[in-house]
């Protein structure tokens, strides 16, 4: 394949994302986690 599919990226995001984003101090006091920022992301392709 020429470009990754649509089904590739969801399949990655999480865990090429996950280390490489920081969460501000409120978005930890309200809980919320990588992985929550991550799937709204992936929601969105």
């Amino acid at each position: 394949r020429l470009a990754p599919s649509v089904d590739d990226v969801r399949a990655l995001a999480e865990p090429v994302l996950q280390h490489r984003m920081a969460l501000t101090f409120a978005a930890r006091a309200e809980g919320t986690s990588v992985r929550d920022v991550v799937a709204k992301l992936v929601k969105g392709i």
